[in-house]
This record gives structure tokens, C-alpha cells and sequence, in this order.
């Protein structure tokens, strides 16, 4: 594997989007500031607001939820983050992420 183009280590990941090779640390960071400029570009969110997150316990809704806890965190913007998850009363098929 290549070089991480930002920081020279080995990289780990290659980006679909980019196409660059980047490590895991930089994946993450730079991940996570894609997600802000997104968020601050479409306006999704404004200061001191409430925010339901739909918690399936799976990866992509605790990855969104982790993401928005930190940038909530890092610049202060007040959100309330609220996780929303349904029970669609089906045996086995949530019952440990329900209970978390």
C-alpha cells in the first residue's frame, strides 16, 4: 500500500471518492471534517437545536451519532442530540439494541 498522502505514514485505506491513499488517523479526521463542511454548507443544523438521531445499534447510525456528539463537543454548538430508536416488536431482531 502507498504512502498516507497527508501525513507519509503507510495507508490503510484507499478513498472511492478521492481516490487517495490516506492512513486510519487521517481517514478519521479528515471523514469527520467532510461531514462538518457538509453540515455547515447545507445549513442542516443551527445552535442550541435539538437533534433526533435514528439509533438503529448498527455501524452507520453510531458512526453519525459519535460524529455529532464530538462536533458538539469540539465547537460548542449547544445540539441536544436525542437517539431515537424503534421497536418494531419483532422477536430477536432488535432486542440487544434496545437494550443499550
Amino acid at each position: 500500500m502507498k504512502p498516507c498522502y497527508l501525513c507519509q505514514q503507510q495507508a490503510h485505506i484507499k478513498r472511492s471518492k478521492t481516490g487517495s491513499y490516506v492512513c486510519k488517523g487521517c481517514f478519521v479526521s479528515e471523514f469527520e471534517n467532510e461531514v462538518e463542511e457538509v453540515i455547515n454548507q447545507k445549513k442542516l443544523f443551527h445552535r442550541d437545536e435539538i437533534i433526533a438521531i435514528g439509533m438503529s445499534g448498527g455501524k452507520d447510525s453510531s458512526v453519525l451519532a459519535h460524529i455529532l456528539n464530538k462536533l458538539n463537543k469540539k465547537r460548542d454548538y449547544g445540539w441536544n442530540l436525542v437517539l431515537v430508536t424503534v421497536d418494531e416488536g419483532i422477536k430477536g431482531y432488535r432486542d440487544d439494541s434496545i437494550k443499550v
